[in-house]
């Protein structure tokens, strides 16, 4: 067997092979190769490890990373930019609502109409001595009669009053005298001579304690004809209607039952006689004008 030996280098006498490991092979080229990928440790699983893509060694955990903070940025871009435009839609919406309050002739806003508030007053049309009532809960009220007269063409229980009859109505003066809205009521009830009352509807005139026993009350209807001193009824909760303070209306309280043609002021009467008004006393009787 011939003697092994490098060129290069003077022979030398075989002697025992000396043990080198693999560092013998290290500091060949043609084995460079080799000796890294023996003494390069196998990749870490996990996001740190290293992979060989194509030559270029790419850092996973880095790469991920990245890709994570991009997408962060891309959505707070987003967001900052869905809040910004939040806020300008809102001051747009804004400008919108002022400059439409705003428009108009002279760049002035025009006021709605107000629960209380009227146009100017007129003259009291001239009334009897006027009376002043409450009711239990504070309300008060002053009456004064101002005239009385038929009605023939009111539309009432009886569609076509017969022959000769008519509907007698009294008017009146209801003033508000408090500082503070009171509900619009009317105390008021028109009392008849029962002689003069159609035949057919006398059972529903009654009489009343105080009244003349020659008089009674029908039912009667009542209405604001208009508004004389004050503001405007003020609308409430439930239908409910009130006065505004110190406001004065003209009010018709019309009998709801047939009455000879021929009735005149003296056979009629305005009297304020309910319970709620009068608690225990007697009816209370609101003057014609002399």
């Amino acid at each position: 067997m011939a003697d092994t030996f490098v060129a290069g280098r003077p022979p030398e006498p075989p002697g025992p092979p000396e043990h080198r490991g693999d560092a013998a092979w290290a500091g060949a080229p043609e084995a460079q190769g080799a000796y890294n990928e023996q003494d390069e440790p196998p990749p870490m699983p996990g996001p740190m490890g290293l992979r060989d893509t194509s030559g270029v060694q790419v850092r996973l955990g880095s790469r991920r990373r990245a890709r994570q903070g991009g997408a962060r940025r891309r959505g707070g871009r987003r967001g900052g930019l869905v809040a910004a435009g939040a806020l300008v839609l809102a001051g747009l919406v804004t400008v919108g609502l002022v400059l439409t309050r705003g428009s108009g002739d002279g760049g002035t806003t025009t006021p709605g109409p107000v629960a209380g508030a009227g146009g100017p007053d007129v003259p009291l049309p001239r009334a009897g001595k006027a009376i002043e009532v409450g009711t239990a809960d504070g309300a008060r009220y002053r009456i004064a009669a101002v005239s009385s007269g038929v009605a023939g063409g009111l539309v009432t229980t009886f569609q076509s009053p017969p022959s000769g009859t008519s509907f007698a109505y009294v008017e009146y003066l209801l003033t508000n005298p408090t500082n503070q809205k009171v509900l619009l009521d009317f105390p008021g009830d028109v009392f008849v001579k029962r002689t003069l009352v159609a035949p057919d509807a006398q059972g529903r005139c009654m009489p009343q304690a105080g009244v003349p026993e020659d008089m009674c009350t029908p039912p009667t209807k009542s209405r604001v004809v208009r508004r004389l001193a004050g503001g405007e009824p003020i609308p409430g909760e439930g239908g409910d209607t009130y006065l505004p303070p110190g406001s004065t209306y003209l009010v018709r309280a019309t009998v709801d039952v047939p009455v000879r043609r021929e009735i005149t002021g003296k056979d009629m009467g305005l009297y304020v006689w309910k319970q709620l008004n009068m608690a225990d006393q007697l009816a209370k009787e609101a003057p014609f004008p002399p």
